[in-house]
């Protein structure tokens, strides 16, 4: 097996050669902007778009001093060029880059970039039999402390909406060690939000409803998905939604980096697992819009391996 090269400050290294200082601020105190992205057919999916939220993030936690956004996409492109053998063993792979504001009392900040696995056999899973939702008691942090369009490493609402996601699947399903399930998180109102890895939206009809912008992160993913039903003639709409209307709707969407477009096949909303309609009935949408993204994502990109 080849080596993963790696991008940290500065050195082009082997992956397992990364070596953050404990009194870097990104391990201090959790400072860290991260983006992450992917290659479909070799190529990085919607690259500007994921340098526009790194440079915004970046900005909010003052990280300044790094590449202008050329200089980042060439890392990105020589990334992907240094592990070309590594990545036509494994398909198409995650791509991460991270900056923290550096170790402490340097003016200099940290930035690394690296490749990593993506499991294909459970994204192809979940877009053919859909994935378990869990709807938590889990409360995104408010935009005072800091606005969900930025995204940060900080994962500890995350970790712990999966972790109550799998206790509850336990208690609902006794093919609960097998099952692909993952939490959703709420507003401070007890409307629902995205997950770890999604946003999500649902389906009413052939209408699709996600929850509001300022509620979650701003999915790129979800961007094109958006862009895929205006060209159908669906309307999209952006609404606050409870855990019963989310749980009663037609088919529920799931959005995100590693596993594109793919749909829930049940919710389970205080301790009840409810079947999604959508493995009751045929699906409409979720195929229209799974077809498009597929045609979208073997276009060719400006960035690809050479």
């Amino acid at each position: 097996m080849n080596e993963c090269i790696a991008y940290f400050c500065g050195e082009w290294i082997p992956a397992h050669g990364f070596n953050l200082s404990i009194d870097d601020v990104g391990f201090r105190q959790g400072v860290t902007a991260v983006d992450r992205m992917r290659t479909y057919g070799g190529r990085v999916f919607m690259l500007p778009q994921h340098l526009d939220r790194f440079d915004a993030t970046t900005k909010f936690l003052g990280i300044d001093s790094l590449p202008d956004r050329a200089a980042m996409a060439d890392l990105v492109n020589e990334l992907l060029t240094r592990n070309r053998d590594w990545i036509a063993q494994h398909h198409d792979v995650g791509i991460t880059m991270f900056a923290t504001p550096g170790v402490i009392g340097s003016p200099t900040p940290t930035l690394a970039l690296h490749l990593n696995r993506l499991n294909h056999s459970r994204n192809q899973q979940r877009q053919t039999q859909g994935q378990s939702l869990v709807i938590t008691d889990v409360v995104q942090p408010p935009a005072a402390s800091w606005p969900r369009s930025i995204k940060v490493r900080s994962r500890l609402h995350y970790y712990r909406a999966d972790m109550l996601a799998r206790s509850a699947m336990q208690d609902a399903s006794s093919n609960a060690a097998n099952s692909d399930v993952i939490g959703v998180l709420i507003d401070d109102d007890g409307s629902v939000t995205e997950t770890s890895i999604s946003n999500v939206a649902i389906v009413e009809g052939e209408t699709i409803v996600s929850p509001e912008a300022n509620q979650v992160l701003g999915g790129i993913t979800q961007q094109v998905v958006e862009e895929l039903a205006a060209s159908e003639s669906l309307t999209w709409k952006k609404e606050r939604l409870s855990p019963a209307r989310f749980a009663g709707a037609d088919e529920i969407l799931c959005m995100g980096t590693d596993g594109g477009l793919w749909f829930a096949n049940s919710v389970i909303v205080a301790g009840k697992k409810i079947e999604s309609k959508m493995t009751r009935n045929p699906a409409k949408i979720y195929p229209l819009l799974l077809a498009g993204f597929r045609k979208r994502t073997s276009e060719p990109g400006s960035f690809v391996v050479s």
